[in-house]
């Protein structure tokens, strides 16, 4: 009697110990793909842990750690009834210009109800000189701005935590350097070659200590893939073709543009001098540059000087993945699934 109960307790503990791997499989198969997800700054089109100094504009919201130094035109493409403020500043905002007085406005997208990401840039919005609604700021330190500048003026500088946002920030860029590559690169016609497995939810390229990134082709990537390009390099410039600068842009960068993230975790300089789509996590970095980046960037500040920078910010929402596993990792549970029939089958069989 004892022999039967201990073979029946050796086959239930078999069989917990497959349900347990397939658990485990099914796991570590969905962390094989990251979730990257930006968190609260995935509302702005830029979010800086330390000072703004200074931009041509900023199509979406943006926020601000340390001070905003120099006034210029901030969220005219926002999203149609937005109640969100527009600006963010944890320290001091100074709405003026190089040269002295006020300079640039806070708005609030278009007055009556339009798609503000159906296309880019200012051109081809009727709302930017005609139906453009006033959009809020929120600060912690002091304001000096006109009266026209904004709508309204709230004090508070606790309204984001930038300490934890660059916890979080920090260690997705961390999560997403230590990924294995699952495509191929290599530099061809000037620039870079980025060749995907056609099949990857999460595509990762891995350019190791390269810098200076500029005329990228990608090809062999699945259609609404998540696309991330990894650069370990402490100054970085994108330069070159970097994708259409057009809404219905054929490139294949250009159509993944919202799901597009260059993570360069060792950056203290990044300098953008063209048309780049795609985000950009740089937690530790300086961000200047004289070019339109269509995505969000995440950088430690912006602009070197009182003149800051003429880079140009656009409206474009990255979308966050959700984890998937691999098809591997379904061909390892289905393996388990087999077993787990064959021990059900012994196990009425009384085998």
């Amino acid at each position: 009697m004892m022999s039967v109960q201990k073979q029946a307790f050796g086959k239930k503990i078999g069989m917990h110990s497959v349900l347990g791997l397939l658990v485990s499989l099914a796991c570590s198969g969905a962390m094989a793909l990251p979730t990257i997800d930006f968190g609260v700054a995935k509302s702005y089109s830029g979010f800086f842990f330390g000072d703004v100094n200074g931009a041509t504009d900023v199509e979406g919201r943006l926020a601000v750690g340390g001070n905003l130094n120099r006034g210029f035109d901030i969220g005219y493409r926002n999203p149609h009834n937005s109640s969100a403020p527009t600006l963010v500043v944890q320290g001091n905002v100074s709405m003026s210009s190089q040269w002295g007085g006020n300079s640039g406005t806070v708005y609030n997208g278009p007055t009556y109800s339009t798609d503000t990401n159906a296309s880019i840039g200012p051109s081809t919005g009727a709302w930017i000189t005609q139906k453009t609604a006033i959009g809020n700021i929120v600060y912690g330190g002091s304001l000096s701005a006109a009266s026209w500048q904004y709508g309204s003026a709230t004090k508070n500088a606790s309204f984001l935590d930038f300490a934890a946002a660059k916890t979080q920030l920090s260690g997705l860029s961390s999560q997403l350097a230590g990924q294995a590559q699952n495509g191929s690169w290599s530099f061809a016609n000037g620039g870079i070659s980025l060749v995907g497995d056609g099949s990857s939810s999460v595509q990762v390229f891995n350019l190791g200590n390269v810098g200076d990134i500029k005329n990228l082709s990608l090809s062999n990537i699945k259609a609404g893939a998540h696309i991330v390009i990894n650069s370990s390099a402490s100054k970085v410039t994108f330069g070159g073709n970097l994708g259409g600068d057009k809404a219905n842009s054929a490139d294949l960068l250009a159509l993944h543009r919202d799901r597009v993230v260059f993570n360069l975790g060792n950056a203290t300089d990044v300098s953008v001098n063209t048309f780049l789509n795609g985000s950009v996590l740089a937690v530790n970095a300086n961000l200047t540059g004289s070019g339109h980046l269509e995505g969000t960037v995440i950088a430690h500040s912006m602009g070197p000087s009182a003149n800051g920078s003429k880079l140009e910010l656009g409206y474009e929402p990255f979308v966050p993945t959700t984890p998937v596993p691999e098809p591997q990792t379904y061909a390892m549970l289905l393996a388990g699934l087999g077993v787990l029939g064959f021990l059900s089958r012994r196990r009425q069989r009384g085998g």
